[in-house]
């Protein structure tokens, strides 16, 4: 995103990620699932679990997905 956006690489991140967020909301309800935004999470753990750097890949939110 940096190379295209430059310094406002950041707020465009954020702004594709609460899209696709919402979007996964409107696609639960269509389903009869729920889930649930977490943006208070441990960066480190989640990024060992999948196995980015943290740096150049890094989670940014998670929203688990489940029958409710």
């Amino acid at each position: 995103m940096e190379w295209r956006y430059h310094l406002a690489a950041h707020k465009v991140i954020a702004i594709d990620v609460g899209h696709v967020c919402q979007n996964l909301y409107l696609a639960c309800e269509s389903i009869g699932a729920g889930t649930c935004a977490i943006a208070a999470y441990d960066q480190e753990a989640f990024d060992r679990l999948l196995r980015i750097d943290g740096k150049d890949e890094f989670v940014i939110y998670l929203s688990p997905v489940g029958k409710v």
